[in-house]
């Protein structure tokens, strides 16, 4: 590997600097007098006296050009340019070009980054020490909370994925159907489960940062074939949104709604509430519960979300009913996002690789000029037929290239908060194959190595 330095417009100072060793000083001795023996005494050489030098100091070698950064050790280099990296990257060892770029963050405070010339990668950042780079570091750099879906029972690969995000959505435990099974009657191992979960990615993963999903969705049964009226729907949900929110306190955020009355969905057509409603003001009501509760208990960093599929283009099926409900909820102070799931190919938004960018860019626009900042939520991309008839290194291009761009159309709009990728790794449901930046082995692939340069390239 070539190593060589980039020092930027943002380098703070030249300073070339180097440690020698001072000279150490060879301990001194003191000899102490052993008396003769007498006659009769076995005759008892005197000891040797060994002299332990001192250890000294290894020296520092700083990076030429940088602000005392001191060069990263072999084994680190190593480390992060992995053989996965060269790998998915298509490079020989050869072929990577390292170089270190000086940097003031959004912060104020400067850092070093180490990076890979040849593809534009950011393979490692130097703070107060030189770390993996990671995409919540970069996504802080852009104003962007990465963050990730999560599974019930994460083993040591999901956990170390994790730590690439600062935020996780926490669905198990916040299953309706599975909290409350019948009627009144709370199943607490859920509740058990998602806090077990919560604790453990506190713990493990260095995530702080939660969000609960759902509040009203995924319906038990009972709700969905019981005829019940309007006041009794509206007590129904008052419980069910106050047990959630009093029962995770380490939830920070919450989607009150997700994916209500759709006409043209006909699994969304049995949406218990808008049929007893016979609109959505039942969701105005959802969120006033949720506010509420909230603030009785203190917790007025609790943030509300309404988050909806389809969404995130003009002509998307539940475009304009989002934009009504997010209206509705504004003029009572309701709402504090707005989610855009993007399941990309799965609602369209892209044609043979290319995102609609412009029409996405003009709907996060919309919610900006409304002061509503725009979540993407669930990130996912569905490839089509031909697109599976590709080979690995033709397909993996174009699932990068699908990621880059949607990731620069989320900088570049100042409106969107947060990117959530929608599961930890490549999963495969009975209909459904969702195609993420991480493989099936838990390993970064190569739209993971783009998207992370695509933040990097979007630090002002």
């Amino acid at each position: 590997m070539k190593i060589k330095t980039v020092i930027t417009v943002l380098l703070v100072s030249l300073v070339l600097a180097s440690c020698t060793p001072a000279s150490t000083p060879m301990p001194t001795s003191t000899a102490t007098n052993t008396p003769l023996p007498t006659a009769t005494a076995t005759v008892t050489p005197e000891p040797t006296i060994t002299f332990t030098p001192e250890p000294t100091t290894t020296p520092v070698t700083f990076i030429e050009g940088l602000n005392n950064v001191p060069e990263p050790d072999d084994d680190f280099v190593v480390e992060v340019v992995s053989e996965n990296y060269l790998r998915v990257m298509g490079l020989s060892r050869e072929q990577v070009d390292l170089v270190y770029v000086e940097h003031t963050g959004i912060d104020g405070e400067t850092f070093a980054v180490m990076l890979d010339e040849t593809t534009g990668v950011p393979l490692a950042v130097y703070t107060d020490k030189w770390q993996k780079a990671t995409l919540k570091f970069f996504g802080r750099q852009v104003g962007i909370v990465m963050g990730t879906d999560t599974a019930e029972n994460p083993g040591f690969a999901e956990i170390e994925v994790s730590k690439e995000f600062e935020r996780a959505t926490i669905v198990v435990g916040n299953e309706w159907f599975r909290v409350e099974p019948e009627q009144g009657k709370i199943d607490s191992s859920q509740t058990a489960a998602a806090e077990k979960l919560i604790q453990l990615l506190k713990t493990e993963a260095k995530i702080h940062d939660f969000i609960g999903h759902p509040l009203v969705w995924l319906y038990p049964d009972w709700l969905l074939n019981g005829e019940f009226t309007q006041d009794e729907m509206r007590d129904i949900m008052r419980k069910r949104i106050e047990y959630a929110i009093r029962s995770h306190p380490d939830i920070q955020s919450w989607v009150v709604v997700n994916e209500p009355y759709d006409l043209n969905n006909p699994d969304r057509q049995h949406d218990p509430f808008y049929r007893v409603w016979g609109g959505f003001s039942y969701i105005q009501e959802a969120f006033h519960i949720a506010r509420t509760t909230a603030d009785e208990m203190g917790r007025t960093d609790v943030k509300l979300i309404f988050n909806d599929t389809d969404n995130h283009r003009a002509n998307g099926g539940t475009t304009q009913a989002t934009r009504e409900i997010v209206q509705m909820l504004i003029q009572e102070n309701l709402i504090d996002y707005v989610g855009m799931q993007m399941h990309f190919n799965q609602w369209g938004g892209v044609t043979n690789g290319i995102v609609d960018t412009d029409t996405i860019a003009n709907e996060i626009a919309y919610y900006k000029n409304l002061g509503i900042p725009v979540l993407i939520t669930e990130l996912t991309y569905e490839p089509t037929e031909a697109e599976l008839e590709m080979t690995e290194k033709e397909f993996n291009e174009r699932l990068s290239a699908i990621f880059a761009q949607v990731v620069r159309v989320a900088i570049e709009s100042g409106n969107v908060q947060q990117i959530t990728f929608w599961g930890l790794t490549d999963k495969w449901l009975e209909d459904i194959n969702w195609y993420m930046i991480f493989d099936k082995n838990a390993q970064p692939k190569q739209s993971y190595y783009i998207v992370l340069r695509t933040l990097y390239e979007g630090m002002k």
